[in-house]
């Protein structure tokens, strides 16, 4: 997960701190002797892997699943896309992407005031890639994976070398960060830990059960505070340019995720310098642009 709420943050320490403070489980008629229960950690982002927990007879890594949470993965790379999809990566992103073609067409590049959560006065970069266990507006749709592509979604088996090995108490220990199991829970209160080891569910199993979506959210230039929600990976981009004194955009789908918003951005504000236009006179470029645009 890439963002945890202090919901998911609490229920992952409280679901360490029982474990802790047990001795023993049972897993598939199997005696466990607990040794120790840890979050791992890497350098930079998360691992799939939540809690580790360490036994005299082996080691369980489990990723906790919460019924509040949609995303699988936000802010999708090409490379972490390339990991997950394998050789088929180009061909899954644009067959996505064309499956909801004409939502984009229809979207208004420009906003010269508020729409909907989209601020007024902004210019579109393009739109990120995510992946969610639900629909998510008009611009998302059914990811056609196979069983192994699932899997690695939720387990990440095919994650970076620095995402698998993962930090345990200090110490890098190979693949702590690929998870093994799921577990469903959105609180750990008034059971026992036998209660939550009965639903583990093997993470083969369960990811192969699950359908998954995408959703592309777009990525704005805010010219209120000049500035856009970092260099994210663009699986659709806008290309702008000026022509003849004129504004001109096309909607680009042929390098998903190859294309990232500080390039569009820094676009953007060279095109607004030059037509000498800023937060405070932004409507002066309907002059200059007769696109898609709101109002």
């Amino acid at each position: 997960m890439s963002y945890q709420s202090p919901q998911f943050s609490q229920t992952e320490t409280d679901l360490i701190n029982l474990i802790n403070r047990t001795q023993q489980f049972t897993w598939n008629g199997c005696i466990y002797d607990v040794v120790k229960a840890s979050k791992p950690s890497t350098s930079k982002g998360e691992c799939k892997t939540d809690v580790f927990i360490k036994t005299l007879q082996g080691n369980f890594k489990i990723s906790i699943k919460q019924s509040n949470a949609d995303f699988l993965e936000n802010k999708i790379s090409y490379e972490r896309a390339s990991q997950i999809f394998g050789y088929d990566t180009d061909s899954i992103l644009r067959r996505s992407i064309g499956t909801i073609k004409q939502s984009f067409q229809n979207h208004p590049l420009i906003c010269f005031k508020k729409m909907g959560r989209t601020e007024e006065k902004t210019i579109l970069l393009g739109w990120k890639f995510e992946l969610l266990n639900k629909m998510s507006g008009n611009k998302s749709g059914v990811l056609q994976l196979t069983d192994e592509q699932k899997l690695n979604v939720y387990s990440g088996h095919l994650l970076s070398r620095d995402k698998r090995d993962a930090f345990v108490d200090g110490q890098v220990i190979a693949d702590s960060g690929v998870a093994d199991y799921i577990l469903e829970i959105d609180k750990v209160i008034g059971h026992n830990l036998q209660f939550y080891i009965n639903k583990l569910r093997p993470i083969h199993d369960f990811s192969r059960q699950q359908t998954i979506y995408f959703a592309c959210k777009a990525l704005n230039y805010r010219s209120l505070v000049d500035k856009w929600d970092g260099d994210r990976p663009l699986a659709v981009y806008v290309n702008w340019c000026l022509h003849n004194g004129e504004l001109k955009s096309s909607i680009c789908y042929d390098r998903p995720l190859q294309v990232k918003g500080n390039v569009i951005g820094d676009k953007i504000r060279g095109i607004l310098r030059t037509l000498n236009i800023n937060k405070d006179n932004f409507d002066e470029l309907k002059k200059y642009y007769s696109g898609n645009a709101y109002p």
